[in-house]
């Protein structure tokens, strides 16, 4: 998926949930944005900081994944929750030797 895709996804996410509440774009601004970044979002032209979707799904009543789920992985990928993880060795990375010059 595109970025500007994306960013334009999340920016319908915010007003849907905004309207869910039934607030206006003032009422969102004054707590947690300028009324101007908060509209640039809602249109996909803003570029919101971890931060500010925080205090978003905050104030919307909403979790941030709400406002981040795109839905669209690439093919064949494996959900994050499914996904077996193992911790990586600790230690210094293996440097490669040199060989001598002749």
């Amino acid at each position: 998926m595109d970025f500007g895709i994306f960013v334009k996804r999340v920016g319908a996410r915010v007003r849907r949930a905004r309207w869910a509440e039934g607030l206006t774009q003032e009422q969102v601004a004054a707590d947690v944005l300028t009324f101007r970044l908060l509209a640039e979002l809602e249109r996909g032209r803003g570029n919101p900081t971890l931060h500010t979707l925080f205090k978003l799904a905050q104030k919307l009543r909403v979790s941030t994944k709400d406002l981040v789920d795109a839905g669209d992985g690439p093919r064949g990928a494996i959900p994050l929750a499914e996904r077996t993880a193992v911790r990586p060795k600790r230690g210094r990375k293996v440097k490669p030797r040199r060989l001598a010059k002749r």
